[in-house]
């Protein structure tokens, strides 16, 4: 089975995890942050995610789009402020169509639990990337809990 390495375990690198896992690649994740889903979160750090149709295709391959779409605030268009201080709406699409806002960490939370529902996805928290070696494909990371340094190969890391 290849081993794949994912830096970070963000939005993009969860999602891409549960699509690799998917297809049967072994897969370890490395974060530099601390367990998301275990750590005391300090509100208004991130703001919303806006989801656009390629946003929607995206987890709709993961099998998630009804629990985000609860959550899900549609929002048709913008408004603009010009420095006379006038306003002026700019509209999202065509009429019957809309971006939605999404909370961003519990979207994260989400993605985290699916992709540790994976017999082959490994996480590994407080870790971070010290140097990456491309053409061994061997990447150190600094493990900030114990302090200690350690290199690991893999056949393709992302």
């Amino acid at each position: 089975m290849e081993k794949i390495a994912v830096i970070g375990a963000g939005l993009v690198g969860c999602l891409h995890t549960i699509y690799l896992a998917k297809k049967g690649f072994q897969v370890d994740v490395f974060e530099r942050r601390p367990d998301l889903r275990k750590a005391k979160i300090i509100a208004g750090r991130s703001i919303n995610l806006a989801l656009s149709d390629r946003g929607w295709k995206a987890l709709e391959g993961v099998g998630i789009t009804e629990d985000v779409k609860s959550v899900a605030i549609p929002m048709t268009g913008r408004l603009m402020h010009s420095v006379k201080g006038e306003l002026t709406y700019q509209q999202y699409g065509k009429e019957d169509q809309a971006i939605y806002s999404v909370p961003r960490g519990g979207l994260n939370k989400k993605l985290l639990d699916l992709a540790d529902d994976f017999t082959n996805v490994n996480f590994h928290f407080n870790h971070t990337c010290e140097d990456v070696d491309l053409n061994e494909n061997e990447i150190t990371f600094l493990n900030t809990e114990t302090k200690a340094s350690n290199k690991h190969k893999f056949d393709r890391i992302f």
